[in-house]
């Protein structure tokens, strides 16, 4: 065979290949809609390389999807009423966060003593409440793990709900109003805790902030869920949540019953 016809096939078996992966990982529509952003487990978790908007992070992780259109879904149920506030829900998702935090810092092997654990923020706040959720489990996770936390690390202007907004236009328009700024960390990894994550815009300026004022860190998401749809979601019965973190949860509404039961 010629050298010319072996380039030939070999051009030809590569464009088929890439076509191939292509259309596994990313899934494009016929009417060209973003892909399928691919993740990988580390330690239970979903571990996303890359997401629709990822300026300045690392990498982002998520227990399963919250599903925009399959909202009886088990896990997708869960995370609509934490993000609603619902206590229970709050004590099951921080159930299963005080066991799986640990479990993924130890799998990447970070050293908790120059590790940072920040909340971020939501629409309505200027600073971090203590007493929202998102702050209160990440330090709680901070302190089983040994880690830093603060929840004066970030500041913003106050702006509208993004879940309201339906397009990514809008979405970056009313982000913009935010002007996140961080202070100083003296840590070498800053995880930021996130209720649900959708593209990546606020976790990317918030890194973004982080790394104008600590060049040198790393900065990683950290959400309960990442919002998907079925159509772009490979695991749509989130199957691959691992069983005990199901048990975990179930523990956390169970303790909180226990707690505030009446009479």
């Amino acid at each position: 065979m010629r050298a010319g016809t072996v380039l030939q096939c070999r051009s030809r078996l590569m464009v088929e290949l890439h076509s191939c992966s292509h259309y596994i990982f990313c899934r494009h529509n016929r009417r060209g809609r973003a892909p399928m952003i691919p993740y990988t487990m580390v330690a239970g978790w979903m571990g996303f390389p890359r997401l629709t908007i990822n300026t300045g992070l690392t990498y982002s992780y998520a227990i399963g999807y919250k599903l925009k259109d399959k909202t009886g879904e088990h896990w997708t149920a869960r995370f609509i009423r934490f993000k609603e506030k619902d206590k229970k829900a709050e004590w099951g998702g921080a159930s299963v966060f005080y066991e799986a935090v640990p479990a993924l810092m130890k799998e990447l092997g970070v050293d908790p003593n120059r590790s940072a654990f920040i909340p971020a923020l939501s629409s309505s706040e200027t600073k971090a409440d203590p007493g929202r959720s998102v702050p209160w489990i990440a330090k709680e996770s901070a302190r089983i793990c040994g880690a830093q936390y603060t929840d004066a690390a970030l500041s913003k202007q106050v702006h509208g709900k993004i879940h309201n907004i339906y397009s990514a236009e809008g979405r970056t328009a009313e982000l913009d109003k935010a002007k996140y700024q961080s202070v100083k960390i003296d840590a070498d990894h800053v995880f930021v805790f996130d209720d649900i994550i959708t593209r990546g815009d606020t976790l990317s300026r918030i890194a973004q902030a982080v790394l104008a004022i600590n060049p040198d860190s790393k900065v990683y998401g950290v959400g309960f869920a990442k919002a998907e749809s079925v159509d772009y979601c490979p695991n749509p019965d989130n199957d691959q949540v691992p069983s005990q973190w199901d048990d975990l949860w179930k523990q956390g509404e169970q303790e909180h019953d226990e707690k505030f039961k009446k009479g």
